[in-house]
């Protein structure tokens, strides 16, 4: 089962994705000022630094930091 979203915040990679896009946002935390997400168990937080590298909203491997 692909990784495809933070489950605590609801809001999928895809969604951030087009987010940072449209904002131009380049980091984790610039994104997190448009729209919260991984505040709890910030699980989502390595994906998401992924996603802003590459470009990729879904993940077969496990990433650990």
């Amino acid at each position: 089962m692909p990784v495809t979203q933070c489950i605590c915040s609801q809001v999928t990679f895809a969604a951030l994705k087009k987010l940072a896009s449209e904002k131009n946002a380049k980091s984790i935390e610039d994104l997190q000022k448009i729209r919260p997400f991984g505040l709890s168990c910030k699980l989502c937080i390595p994906y998401i630094r992924q996603m802003l590298k590459d470009g990729r909203t879904e993940f077969s491997e496990t990433i650990i930091e």
